[in-house]
């Protein structure tokens, strides 16, 4: 048994929200000081039932930060609480009320529990995502087809002119399990993505006359993460073990070798929310923010003033742009990385 086993679209709806995707990403600039702003947040584990302080919570940070852009990095909702497609329906309207509240830009990356309702509704990634899609603040529409998973897609980053992109936003579906004949351990990013990922980054290359720098976020991490924590400088708290797949399928080699992806970001391990910079790129948690999941403590307990929150990124266009991130927690306090660059690069080189 996996350790983490406890845990209105109409037919034509989504090629009209996949024609209006461009139009929705064009509003991704930087402000007039040349910054934007990203809040990441991962493992929501919403249900039918709302999560009254999860959705308290996503407001709190919003509130906060005001972010340009919030990314849902997977396990947003547990899927085995749905048994009906109207059940998945009305749960990605938890996820999405406040973004949409908020008139937010947002989309998710699915994670290994978001479609765990499938042998009961039959309800498809390419169908979900189009629920996702429908809402007007969404991005998830006119991603990459014919790939492992679903909602692969890049977005964007551009100036305060809108005239030239100064990062690029990679969400990738980092999929579910598979079965090695005896187990069914965690899946890996496929070789069609990763292909698919280097075809995209060579294009926009190829396209804006050099390489975008570039954030990749993804649900399951990487083997790397587990390597970085054990022989590598990290800031914030680890304080479980990466779960990660027991296949390399080679991604980060791909990162490395592209050269553009400065910083590669998951959820899935609830209660790590630490950065650090492995072979030259940055590789980092935001904690979970959820509270029908682990770690099973009462709302009310002060331990989640520290473990629930979220990742804030700040990018600053520039020659070339630039990014800082930190952890905004739920007690409203930022962590060590927002207080001291000279900090920071020292403890990532």
């Amino acid at each position: 048994m996996n350790r983490r086993s406890f845990v209105a679209t109409t037919v034509g709806a989504p090629a009209l929200a996949y024609a209006m995707a461009d139009n929705r990403e064009q509003a991704l600039r930087c402000g007039a000081d040349g910054h934007f702003k990203i809040l990441m947040i991962s493992d929501l584990h919403y249900r039918p039932a709302p999560d009254v302080h999860g959705l308290a919570l996503t407001e709190r940070l919003i509130d906060l930060e005001k972010p340009n852009l919030v990314i849902v990095t997977g396990d947003c909702m547990s899927g085995k609480e749905c048994t009906t497609v109207e059940q998945v329906r009305t749960t990605i309207g938890h996820i999405a009320s406040v973004m949409e509240k908020k008139n937010t830009p947002w989309a998710i990356t699915f994670g290994n529990h978001d479609q765990e309702h499938f042998p009961k509704t039959n309800f498809g990634k390419d169908e979900v995502l189009a629920v996702y899609a429908s809402y007007p603040h969404n991005l998830n529409g006119d991603y990459a087809r014919g790939l492992h998973g679903g909602g692969n897609k890049h977005l964007l980053i551009w100036n305060a002119a809108g005239s030239k992109p100064v990062y690029c936003v990679w969400l990738i579906d980092s999929n579910m399990y598979f079965s090695d004949g005896k187990n069914n351990p965690y899946d890996w990013i496929h070789a069609d993505q990763i292909h698919w990922y280097m075809r995209a980054s060579a294009e926009l290359e190829q396209r804006h006359g050099a390489k975008i720098p570039g954030l990749m976020f993804f649900h399951i991490p990487l083997p790397e993460f587990n390597e970085l924590a054990n022989h590598g400088k990290i800031v914030g708290m680890r304080q479980e073990s990466e779960a990660v797949s027991p296949v390399n399928g080679g991604m980060f080699a791909a990162v490395v070798d592209r050269g553009d992806v400065r910083g590669i970001f998951c959820g899935h391990d609830h209660t790590n929310n630490y950065v650090g910079k492995w072979r030259g790129i940055e590789l980092g948690y935001d904690g979970s923010l959820g509270h029908y999941t682990y770690p099973r403590v009462p709302p009310e307990d002060p331990s989640n003033g520290k473990v629930r929150g979220g990742r804030v990124f700040q990018i600053t266009d520039g020659s070339p742009a630039t990014h800082k991130s930190w952890m905004r927690t739920k007690d409203g306090t930022v962590n060590w990385e927002s207080e001291s660059d000279a900090y920071m690069n020292y403890q990532l080189k």
